[in-house]
């Protein structure tokens, strides 16, 4: 073998042992990186699923509370009115999504019930919420488990619902039961008591879980959203009654939901007597899920069930073997042509190699215009041309790139430029042309019928909508449609935001402190466009502070010269805003945030929802203490005299 047969060999070895090497090691780090990832997510998914969990409890507790804080209502309960007390805890029952709502007298005794009102006089002094209530507690929530014959009473349908076949099921423990005996609930119960503290009676409500998929559902879609794979659904949830599925959106070969189908009896022991929290691969009716399960407890500290959560395990583990692929493809593809580079290299001169090293480095740093002279005609003369047609292209894409970019920076800024412009040309046009129109209608009314001057009126009617319309598209395009106003409650409004950002805030590690005042006049507002006020502003305040912090929201009733306002500020303790970027943090596309995390848009948009319902945005912020927004809203009780534009308070 000749000497550049054996160099050529023995580098080739050297490659193919390293690159193997690398392949391995890397694949089983990988492998493990992404088994960690999967773990951490599903952990992190069971901890959104048990907020959800809890947030249904309390809002139903919170729900009973405020209608038990009524005083018309304490006054009906005390005087037994049954005249008063059903109209307004069917719209409780029905504005909360209750299947169980009912009220009893002091001791316990039921006086009325939603859906069989013929049935009362019976005690609930043994249900475990209500004597709490009974003995002293404020307002009581948890899971319970409801006998049917408690069930029956409550509604039949519900008895029906509750009573789930026991589907015999793979690794499940050995059981005898064929039916569930009792049902699943989320309960709560909230004392009504007179001003003076006097106890007049307990009000209790529930939500049955059997076959009640709205909470895992929302899990699923809140959390995992459509996500799929090979067309079946990565993410599911299940609520557990002890080892059987009551709620579920863990689907059969069929289709259908899993519902009485049983969960392993390694999970079972683990999580319902062990009362710990599984997280790992488990088997779930069907196929392998990285699964976590979290015990659920009722009022007295007993586990009654399970709430679980899912990642199918086919998509991270087809996700490894075709990142391993690639390593592997990658490795003899840098293999095969290391051997034909070293094959050809070997013999040849160190000199040349070393300038297209240097040069290579410098192209690396950004010197495009490197040129190495070609000294011979063979392989190395040839790389070394093709390393200068490559620097010569290196240095033309460069040259083409600059120009692009900047020609995409500039058109980026006249599309700015016209949006603004066709906002506020539409704005000054609409206003002529509703005149025109209205006028119009008026003369048209009073033309002789079939008289020249009634068609010459159509036809200025005809043109006066084309403009409008051709209004409307500019309105459109620059996101300033007029808002659907109605009565609303700003409270819940914030709320709703709060709910749809807390997992984000939960994951910067934001504490969020709320002020919300009790008794805010409802205002005529579109809500869903305060609602992405709100969001768009609690999502900066979080943007703000990237290592945690504290963000405050507040509510309050302002008044002004006699005219009344209801204002909402939002607090967080970040980076603040300098004194040179507060004047334009309104301004559309300006943004301080990085590229891919915000295109400028959001305050902009807000400033403008907020203007369009009369209101006002007032910002204060100190670099390295903080920004507040606070955002004042005009009352206005009677949806006619709503105005998109209103005098702001000073």
């Amino acid at each position: 073998m000749t000497l550049r047969g054996r160099i050529a060999y023995s580098m080739l070895a050297v490659v193919g042992i390293s690159g193997g090497v690398s392949t391995l090691i890397g694949g089983y780090l990988l492998h493990r990186q992404l088994d960690h990832e999967a773990r951490n997510r599903v952990q992190q998914d069971l901890n959104a699923a048990r907020e959800f969990y809890a947030q249904r409890l309390e809002a139903m507790g919170a729900a009973l509370r405020f209608t038990a804080l009524g005083q018309r209502f304490t006054q009906a309960v005390a005087e037994r009115d049954l005249s008063y007390i059903p109209a307004q805890l069917d719209a409780v029952r029905r504005k909360a999504l209750l299947d169980v709502l009912c009220v009893t007298d002091p001791t316990g005794n039921v006086i009325w019930r939603a859906h069989q009102r013929e049935v009362s006089g019976d005690s609930l002094a043994g249900d475990p919420l209500v004597n709490l209530v009974l003995s002293g507690q404020d307002v009581a929530a948890g899971t319970v488990l409801i006998p049917m014959a408690d069930l029956e009473k409550e509604d039949p349908a519900l008895a029906r619902r509750a009573a789930i076949p026991i589907v015999p099921t793979p690794r499940a423990a050995a059981s005898e039961s064929t039916q569930l005996a009792e049902g699943m609930m989320l309960c709560a119960a909230a004392p009504v008591r007179t001003q003076d503290g006097r106890l007049v009676g307990v009000l209790r409500a529930g939500i049955l879980l059997n076959r009640n998929y709205e909470l895992v559902d929302q899990v699923r879609d809140t959390v995992f959203r459509d996500e799929r794979y090979r067309g079946k659904l990565v993410g599911t949830a299940t609520i557990f009654q002890h080892d059987v599925r009551v709620s579920t959106n863990v689907l059969l070969e069929d289709g259908s939901r899993a519902v009485g189908s049983r969960v392993s009896a390694e999970v079972e022991d683990y999580v319902l007597h062990q009362g710990k929290t599984w997280v790992g691969s488990a088997w779930v009716v069907n196929d392998w899920y990285i699964s976590a399960y979290a015990p659920i407890y009722d009022t007295e500290g007993r586990g009654i069930g399970m709430i679980y959560v899912g990642v199918l395990e086919k998509k991270f583990r087809a996700l490894t073997i075709a990142t391993l692929t690639i390593f592997g493809l990658v490795a003899l593809g840098g293999l095969v042509i290391a051997g034909v580079v070293l094959w050809r290299l070997a013999d040849r001169s160190v000199r040349p190699i070393r300038k297209l090293a240097t040069a290579s480095a410098a192209i690396a740093q950004g010197d495009f215009s490197q040129a190495l002279p070609v000294e011979s005609g063979d392989a190395i003369g040839l790389l070394t041309e093709s390393f200068n047609t490559m620097a010569r292209s290196l240095r033309e894409r460069d040259e083409l790139l600059k120009e692009r970019t900047r020609q995409y920076l500039t058109r980026s800024e006249r599309l700015a430029s016209i949006g603004r412009l066709a906002a506020g040309v539409a704005h000054e046009i609409n206003n002529p042309l509703t005149g025109v129109l209205t006028f119009a209608h008026l003369l048209r009314e009073n033309a002789t019928e079939g008289s020249q001057e009634k068609k010459d009126l159509d036809t200025i009617i005809e043109a006066t909508m084309r403009c409008k319309d051709i209004v409307r598209g500019l309105l459109n395009f620059s996101r300033q449609n007029e808002p659907h106003k109605r009565q609303s409650d700003l409270n819940g409004v914030l709320r709703g935001a709060l709910n749809l950002t807390r997992n984000q805030a939960s994951i910067h590690r934001v504490n969020i402190v709320e002020g919300l005042a009790a008794a805010l006049p409802q205002l005529v507002i579109d809500p869903d466009q305060i609602q992405e006020v709100a969001v768009n502003v609690i999502v900066n305040a979080i943007d703000a502070m990237p290592d945690g912090g504290e963000m405050t929201v507040r509510t309050r009733s302002v008044e002004d010269n006699g005219a009344a306002w209801a204002e909402f500020e939002i607090a967080d303790t970040g980076c603040g805003i300098p004194p040179e970027n507060l004047e334009r943090v309104l301004d559309p596309f300006f943004t301080t945030k990085q590229t891919g995390k915000g295109t400028g848009l959001g305050l902009a948009v807000s400033y403008g929802i907020v203007t369009e319902h009369g209101g006002q945005i007032r910002l204060a912020s100190e670099v390295g203490r903080g920004t507040t927004v606070t955002v004042c809203l005009p009352v206005v009780t009677d949806e006619r005299e709503a105005e998109p534009e209103g005098q702001n308070p000073t």
